[in-house]
């Protein structure tokens, strides 16, 4: 049996008191905690987004939007690479483009959307690409549903892979019920489902939730405390 020693085993402060064998699982309890941290913020990035493509695609028409053609198909108001850009409340620039957006003239409220591209902004000075085959857009309900699998990617590189979602754009709610991970250098979660709630705040991994983390990343970098 190895003694501690006083680096090891603080007599002050939060874990004083405590075993060694306390004081090593509450150090890698605060890595795990600092790597989740890193990982959710991409996460809550998706409602991000879905709340840019609202206000883009509430200004789909004549002005504040370049389109390529429009044209009326079968009763459908169809709309050819339609492509918006501008800047956030930080006067941060984002863009959004689609291969076609589709609006049925007996159901104006529901508008459809083809090969989605978005580059967005997000937290600490990060970028955000999303991706997605196909999405619909429902005014009155205030819905987004991505009804095929989409992904989102960092500059910082972390990835989120969706097969599905519902987002409830008002409550600032996302749901999936089809598997879902998210990875980054220094960790990856996976699951069968995953809900997330107060515009990205609150997030929940559901039925067989993987978690695997770097073993560099659970290191403490130079100069770093618990």
């Amino acid at each position: 049996m190895t003694a501690s020693t006083v680096s090891e085993m603080p007599g002050s402060g939060e874990y004083a008191g405590r075993s060694h064998a306390q004081y090593r699982l509450a150090q890698r309890h605060s890595r795990r905690v600092r790597i989740l941290k890193l990982l959710l913020p991409l996460s809550a990035a998706l409602i991000m987004i879905a709340f840019v493509a609202v206000s883009w695609i509430d200004t789909l028409g004549p002005e504040g939007v370049a389109v390529e053609s429009v044209s009326l198909r079968d009763g459908k108001l169809v709309m050819q690479n339609p492509v918006m850009s501008g800047q956030g409340s930080d006067a941060r620039p984002y863009s959004m483009r689609a291969a076609r957006a589709i609006q049925d003239l007996t159901t104006p409220d529901v508008i459809a959307l083809e090969e989605i591209v978005a580059d967005l902004p997000v937290s600490n000075g990060d970028k955000a690409t999303l991706n997605a085959l196909s999405g619909l857009y429902n005014r009155v309900a205030q819905t987004l549903v991505f009804d095929k699998a989409f992904t989102v990617t960092s500059e910082a590189g972390m990835e989120a892979s969706l097969q599905s979602a519902d987002i409830d754009l008002e409550e600032g709610n996302l749901e999936t019920s089809d598997p879902v991970s998210i990875r980054s250098p220094e960790a990856s979660v996976v699951a069968q489902s995953m809900k997330m709630q107060d515009k990205g705040r609150v997030i929940i991994f559901q039925d067989k939730v993987r978690m695997t983390i770097n073993p560099s990343a659970l290191k403490p970098k130079d100069g770093a405390t618990n």
